[in-house]
């Protein structure tokens, strides 16, 4: 079994679906308008994510070995996003040293100009490893017209996150105000705190995945995964 044969099967499965679609309203990449950055033309179109996350969901269970189960909703944190969800789902694998993936959903009221959010909301993916607060990726980042490239361009942000903790390996530090994550094909570094270099931080993460016992920056967590494929 092959990552790239998964994909393929979450395509498929897609194309039956009556899902909304569409393409970049900015093709040429052209700079956004500034009043694009405070309005959300269809905000019920981004139930997409959601729906791409149950389809990943159908899909991984049926593999051997991998169980998913149900979490009860959390609230919103004191940062107002991080850990927190409406409804959530914790795949996990037998295979030895895989990371448990959560794929949590959110419905975010959409605040108007008032300040009032008494409106439609927008649905909003989080997808974690091991748990709530370890976050991998964030869907839609932000759902304004400003900020978007199509569907096909979120969906495919969506795959990628799946891929690599399915995939493995991959590894994600936590430390004070900073996260890095690191898999095969790259990586990224950065947060509201003082990390440590990229390319420090980035070299850690690899001697991680061939089991090293390496030294790490003060206050920092490990999630260390390997691949759910035979």
């Amino acid at each position: 079994m092959r990552i790239e044969d998964l994909q393929a099967q979450v395509d498929a499965r897609w194309a039956e679906r009556d899902l909304p679609s569409w393409p970049s309203p900015r093709p040429a990449m052209d700079p956004p308008r500034d009043e694009e950055y405070s309005r959300v033309s269809d905000p019920a179109r981004y139930r997409i994510v959601h729906e791409r996350a149950r389809a990943w969901t159908e899909l991984l269970s049926e593999l051997p070995g991998v169980r998913s189960e149900s979490m009860p909703s959390a609230p919103l944190d004191a940062n107002g996003r991080l850990g927190s969800f409406d409804r959530g789902t914790r795949l996990t694998s037998d295979r030895e040293g895989t990371l448990p993936l959560l794929l949590l959903e959110r419905d975010a009221a959409i605040t108007d100009h008032a300040g009032s959010d008494g409106g439609p909301t927008l649905a909003v993916l989080h997808l974690a490893v091991a748990e709530p607060t370890v976050e991998l990726a964030f869907h839609p980042d932000c759902g304004c017209d400003a900020c978007d490239w199509g569907s096909a361009d979120l969906l495919e942000a969506i795959d990628e996150a799946v891929r690599h903790v399915v995939a493995g390996p991959l590894v994600i530090l936590e430390g004070p105000r900073w996260q890095a994550q690191w898999h095969p094909d790259g990586g990224s570094s950065g947060g509201a705190g003082r990390g440590p270099d990229h390319d420090r931080v980035m070299e850690l993460c690899r001697r991680l995945t061939e089991g090293e016992d390496v030294r790490l920056p003060r206050r920092t967590r490990a999630f260390v995964g390997s691949s759910w494929l035979p």
